[in-house]
């Protein structure tokens, strides 16, 4: 290596650094920004039924958990460690989450070595995620676990470049990403890709489902409870998105259901020759667009995957949330005027997957024009 290009090196490496302890700086102060959010609460009360030996999937008004045991495991867990750490439960909470997203950042780095063979590009895809100030709020302040299920949707996404591609690990990883939080409900239909034996995709497609499915067996006694609680739920009636149909009287009540399910199903269909990690991005893009109800920390689902395939429209839609998030009062609450409400991110979506569509257009002309313009190669 010439002095030169030592000399570069040398500098790149402080500039990343100094980068990467920077935004580890500012998730520190957004934990300390700490404070009692809904999830935070209700994780209280879900390990307060725990030790009780109470009904985990209890049906009444104040408690309705509507997730996976997985996460309720984990609660115990963190639960028993955090008196001996001298840590209070959402403490605990705040930094495993910021250790998941320290874990994603790694693993964001080596799937992107693979695909850029640069470490310099790689350890900037790394940064891109860890620095993100919409990962740093719902992890570190609002104590939202959406990111645990992103990070074995990762690890699919990584076994999924692998040649020769491990099946079994990639379709374990879809599995335990449900299991973590089925946020990527609808990825598992992306198994089912052109050319695959239909009854190997059907049993790679259907195996996460089964998995989540029998997660609740020891629950069987609950199952009304799960149905509703689990399967049934969705959100919040926000201004956001598609919630304006509500107000249309002559639409029946499940008019947003049946169009969040109906552009879910034809956009699995037409991501099928898409990469698999770009093919996953633009499904959550298309799930927050169309959702019939919403959360403020559903925003960090498209954000470790956009860092992967950065683009202009992910820098938007990461400087349009993080300042909803800013504003937010079930966020940091801050009463700064002129910031984004809730049509804000939805419009940031909406601009991010037609950025995207454009990008992807334009490769396949170019790539089209390459082929013609030398038909022999």
């Amino acid at each position: 290596m010439t002095p030169a290009r030592d000399a570069n090196s040398r500098r790149d490496a402080v500039v990343l650094g100094t980068s990467f302890l920077a935004a580890l700086v500012i998730r520190v102060l957004f934990l300390l920004w700490q404070q009692d959010h809904n999830n935070l609460l209700f994780w209280r009360i879900v390990v307060g039924v725990l030790k009780r030996g109470g009904d985990l999937y209890g049906n009444a008004d104040y408690y309705r958990y509507n997730y996976s045991p997985l996460w309720a495991g984990l609660l115990w867990i963190l639960a028993r460690v955090a008196p001996a750490a001298g840590l209070s439960l959402n403490q605990a909470v705040s930094l495993f989450l910021t250790a998941v997203d320290a874990a994603t950042a790694v693993l964001l780095f080596r799937i992107a070595l693979q695909r850029t063979g640069s470490r310099r590009r790689s350890l900037a895809v790394s940064l891109l995620f860890f620095a993100n100030p919409v990962s740093a709020i719902v992890s570190g302040t609002l104590g939202a676990f959406d990111n645990l299920a992103i990070f074995f949707l990762l690890i699919a996404v990584g076994n999924a470049r692998r040649v020769p591609v491990s099946r079994p690990a990639t379709v374990a990883a879809m599995s335990l990403s449900l299991l973590a939080k089925h946020v990527a409900w609808f990825h598992p239909l992306l198994f089912a890709r052109p050319g695959e034996k239909p009854r190997r995709a059907l049993l790679a497609v259907l195996s996460p489902y089964a998995l989540f499915c029998l997660s609740f067996l020891p629950f069987w006694l609950s199952r009304n409870a799960i149905w509703t609680n689990v399967f049934g739920y969705r959100a919040l009636d926000e201004p956001y998105g598609l919630e304006f149909l509500r107000s249309w009287t002559f639409l029946p009540g499940w008019t947003q259901q049946a169009i969040f399910l109906t552009t879910a199903l034809v956009a699995v269909a037409a991501l099928r020759r898409v990469e698999f990690g770009r093919a996953c991005l633009l499904l959550f893009l298309v799930t927050l667009i169309f959702l019939p109800g919403i959360v403020q920390n559903y925003f960090v689902w498209p954000i470790a995957l956009g860092a992967l395939y950065s683009s202009a429209g992910y820098a938007v839609y990461s400087v349009i949330v993080a300042l909803f998030l800013i504003h937010s009062p079930d966020a940091l609450a801050l009463e700064l005027p002129h910031l984004p409400g809730w049509s804000g991110p939805w419009w940031a979506a909406v601009f991010w997957l037609l950025w995207e569509i454009r990008k992807m257009r334009r490769a396949d002309t170019a790539a089209a024009a390459r082929i013609s313009a030398n038909p022999i190669a």
